[in-house]
């Protein structure tokens, strides 16, 4: 248990929950409630610069908050409905184009998902914070649970693109590429007819099997990081292993589930009809292994590592660079 879910787990234990929620604690992305008909889904989240989201381009900020605002209630097998925001800004900064910018950028994703906005708050900060709370609906909902050994692990999109956004801004390197993370919402309805088990990667891919494998006592192998062509380029230019954007919790946003072997024609066949992208990126394994095969095999079972253990983010890659070192074998 790394520091954030030490302190998560202590504020839960001073509270009172009610008796109509689903879900225990860590066991899915939105906090799910039962209802007279179906279940009530609710996730809020604080965004402010340590998650390293590139600021130049408000309305560009503004789609990649309402995104991972919204990613919660996708991964927990729901229809968003409505969404609230807080908003912390120092007005030197932020004027009133660059506000009504990044609010363009939100509305853009809740309009293309029929969720409404439902007012929010405003206040003033020397450094911008943004608080995004999402409301929906599921008939049924998708927990972190409930995955067994021999399921197939699948994500929507590629593994790095968060990470990605992070290198630029803490390298502070100027460049055209674009850090667009996706709304999957059309993905989204077709992993709750076939999946088990869903997670969003808001914390990397690595963090979201981890906390998957904790959950079921499984472990896992991935035999493909499906990482992003634009980060994989990026990472070898700041000569940084590209195994980094796995590990690294600057996440990405993508789904990433588990589906039964006896399910996967069925639903690959679907997707096609569809017109949507999945990559397969491995295994559930009954083994408490957390295993990532390529060129190397890396054993990530002590994985451990916490962006918020460390004050320097520079600390941070360093040492996530010399855990991958010391965890790595040849694959023969």
């Amino acid at each position: 248990m790394n520091v954030e879910e030490k302190i998560i787990s202590l504020i839960s234990e001073q509270l009172p929950r009610s008796k109509k929620q689903l879900n225990e604690l860590f066991e899915s992305d939105a906090e799910i409630l039962k209802k007279r008909n179906g279940f009530f889904l609710f996730s809020v989240d604080d965004f402010s610069k340590e998650d390293h989201f590139r600021t130049t381009d408000p309305h560009q900020l503004g789609k990649n908050l309402a995104v991972a605002t919204l990613s919660d209630i996708f991964a927990s097998g729901g229809t968003p409905q409505y969404f609230s925001h807080s908003i912390g800004l120092d007005p030197e900064k932020w004027d009133d184009s660059y506000l009504v910018e990044l609010c363009r950028g939100v509305a853009e994703m809740l309009v293309e998902t029929g969720a409404a906005f439902i007012g929010g708050d405003l206040g003033t900060s020397e450094e911008w914070h943004y608080n995004g709370i999402a409301l929906g609906h599921s008939d049924k909902p998708l927990m972190r649970k409930k995955t067994a050994p021999g399921e197939l692990i699948y994500m929507t999109g590629n593994c790095g693109t968060g990470n990605l956004e992070a290198a630029l801004q803490l390298f502070n390197i100027e460049n055209n590429v674009t850090t667009q993370f996706e709304l999957r919402h059309k993905e989204a309805r077709l992993i709750h007819e076939f999946a088990t088990t869903c997670i969003d990667s808001s914390d990397g891919i690595v963090n979201a099997l981890r906390t998957i494998s904790l959950l079921n006592d499984t472990g896992f192998l991935i035999d493909r990081l499906n990482a992003d062509p634009i980060a994989s380029a990026f990472m070898a230019k700041l000569k940084l292993p590209e195994e980094l954007l796995f590990l690294g919790e600057c996440g990405e946003y993508e789904l990433v589930f588990t589906v039964k072997p006896e399910d996967e024609e069925n639903f690959l066949a679907e997707a096609k009809s569809r017109e949507l992208y999945f990559a397969k990126i491995g295994t559930i394994q009954q083994e408490k292994k957390l295993l990532v095969s390529g060129s190397k095999i890396y054993d990530l079972s002590d994985f451990n590592i916490g962006g918020r253990d460390f004050s320097d983010p520079q600390e941070y890659i360093s040492a996530l660079t010399k855990y991958l070192k010391s965890h790595e074998h040849n694959s023969s």
